[in-house]
């Protein structure tokens, strides 16, 4: 028995790869990402239960070896490219291939192995798009998904379900809300930063984050650690009632809510609000949108993330100062 998690040594999915390798189960990290250092100590010990195989999901005979070589009966697919508005102007069709048939291969790879067990996608909050119409969204709510990862995103969702129908799949689908936490840093589809990491590498410059307003984004920040147990426990969790759910605290904090984390746990931190012309980091300033819910997780799995923001802020922030903002 073992677990496939193609981009295994990314942000998150590292830290799912370090949850499964804890309880003993042997984990192949299918990945275009070289293992380095930072990798090797967040596992720790538990890296003696991980294989690091150099594989691109778009490559379908690689991925559906791998899997044969190493006996994988359960498949956790986190590869994807997470792209900035230049990289969508860039690459289009390799974002659509990573984003898409990359999961199409995966789930092809689950269909054509003996004694396969559980298939979790990991979507994203970006499936469902904006609503500032509503109040609450959830998994039912109609996917408005503009940039083309929402939209990918949403997309593998509904193959998902497909291929549920098709070939008798137990396949759930987990959509992370906005994260925040250690190991956050660029890889091969993911380039950029969160807010709280681009405001970091300010602090780590020396500089004082200058900053045009307090309000929005309004994300709902979700300690990274319990978007990992949220994948295992899907991993672990066989046969659920509904395809898709979302993993959030269900709680939207303010820039200055981050930035007030920053200044109480970080020395010599400082933040001011100034003219839009003279600020260092822009952001909208838009008011509280729609709170997502986890009513179907907390219903489905007896659990929603638990970690309140300022302990969650504070572990990240003595990792930053351990390991700088990458």
């Amino acid at each position: 028995m073992a677990t496939l998690v193609t981009g295994g040594n990314g942000w998150v999915p590292s830290h799912i790869v370090r949850r499964l390798a804890q309880r003993g189960e042997t984990v192949v990290s299918y990945d275009l990402m070289e293992v380095d250092d930072l990798l090797r100590n967040m596992l720790g010990t538990a890296i003696e239960n991980v294989v690091f195989v150099f594989g691109d999901v778009t490559d379908a005979d690689g991925m559906l070896a791998t899997a044969r070589e190493y006996g994988i009966t359960n498949i956790i697919h986190t590869a994807a490219i997470t792209p900035r508005r230049q990289r969508e102007l860039a690459e289009p069709k390799r974002i659509v291939e990573v984003n898409l048939l990359g999961t199409m291969n995966a789930l092809d790879t689950a269909r054509k192995l003996d004694g396969f067990e559980r298939f979790v996608y990991v979507s994203s909050c970006a499936a469902t798009g904006d609503h500032p119409e509503l109040t609450v969204t959830d998994e039912e709510t109609p996917s408005t998904a503009t940039g083309l990862y929402g939209i990918t995103k949403h997309t593998s969702e509904r193959i998902c379900q497909r291929y549920a129908e098709l070939y008798e799949l137990d396949i759930v689908c987990m959509r992370p809300a906005n994260v925040y936490g250690p190991m956050e840093r660029d890889t091969p589809g993911y380039k950029g930063g969160t807010e709280p990491r681009e405001m970091l590498r300010l602090y780590a410059e020396g500089q004082p984050v200058l900053i045009n307003a307090l309000e929005g984004p309004y994300l709902d920040w979700t300690w990274v650690e319990d978007i990992a147990e949220g994948m295992e426990r899907a991993w672990a969790t066989p046969n659920l009632p509904e395809l898709v759910y979302s993993v959030t605290c269900g709680t939207l904090y303010s820039i200055g809510d981050v930035l007030e984390q920053m200044k109480k746990h970080l020395p010599a931190f400082d933040y001011r609000v100034v003219p839009e012309a003279e600020a260092n980091y822009i952001v909208a300033g838009d008011a509280p949108g729609p709170v997502p819910s986890n009513a179907r997780m907390q219903r489905d799995f007896g659990w929603v993330p638990s970690t309140p923001f300022e302990d969650g802020m504070k572990q990240y922030l003595r990792w930053i100062q351990e390991n700088g903002p990458q």
